[in-house]
């Protein structure tokens, strides 16, 4: 389970499904990272700056704590939210690339009709539901659910602008709606603030860390990492999660 912004909850439906797709392809590209002994960029600091192994094992754990309900509540650090936010920002990339994929996938000219046009293939039986999936988490946190009530959210938040048609092409429209969603377990997005405590005087960090309710270990708290033993179980466990797309 994971402390999200709506209560203690593990992720489920097309919010699950969502989470999975996007926490299996950024496993695909730290994956193809160490061979070129380079992280990937994400473009979230706090994860950005961790080794390959941190970044796979952090993402394993976080990704465990969001979908798997045997999994105990974690506490909330930097380092581990910021992969919350990576994992979002991951589902952005998948949707810029389905719709450049719409836009030029393969046409089958073979026995069309003399001057007959050329039929394209469905946006439904394309290889990413991305889009599909994204529009069913929103309409699903916009109804009431058994485990958690969207009560609580905020007006604004209840019904953001418009939820987007699955073909559109509007990339602005798609951030705000995967924003929305990222909101639903994000309380905020205190792991952006570290470069601002750096710079403080010690002596008054400790007073607006109490202020703002942010925990004294959340910025210091490391990311696990893996030797190569532990790396190959703890890929395969997350390989195995990812493919589960039960909702």
């Amino acid at each position: 389970m994971w402390g999200t912004s709506q209560g203690d909850r593990t992720l489920t439906g097309a919010e699950a499904a969502l989470v999975r797709k996007s926490v299996g392809h950024l496993r695909d590209m730290i994956t193809a990272g160490l061979d070129l002994d380079e992280s990937y960029r994400s473009e979230v600091d706090v994860f950005d700056r961790l080794q390959p192994t941190q970044q796979l094992s952090i993402l394993h754990e976080v990704a465990h704590g969001l979908l798997d309900p045997q999994t105990p509540i974690l506490e909330l650090t930097a380092v581990r939210e910021g992969t919350v936010h990576a994992i979002y920002r991951e589902m952005f990339s998948l949707v810029e690339f389905e719709i450049d994929l719409a836009q030029h996938r393969e046409i089958d000219f073979h026995e069309f009709p003399e001057g007959a046009e050329p039929v394209f293939p469905p946006l439904e039986n394309l290889a990413h539901q991305i889009r599909s999936t994204i529009v069913s988490a929103w309409h699903e946190l916009n109804q009431p659910s058994s485990e958690w009530s969207p009560a609580g959210l905020i007006p604004e938040e209840q019904n953001p602008q418009i939820v987007p048609e699955i073909g559109s092409t509007d990339l602005e429209l798609w951030s705000s709606t995967i924003e929305f969603l990222a909101n639903q377990v994000l309380w905020d997005r205190d792991f952006e603030m570290e470069p601002f405590f750096a710079d403080l005087d010690p002596a008054k960090v400790a007073d607006i860390k109490l202020y703002m309710g942010i925990q004294e270990n959340y910025f210091s708290s490391p990311a696990p990492d893996a030797n190569s033993a532990d790396y190959q179980r703890l890929d395969q466990e997350l390989l195995a999660l990812t493919q589960d797309l039960k909702v």
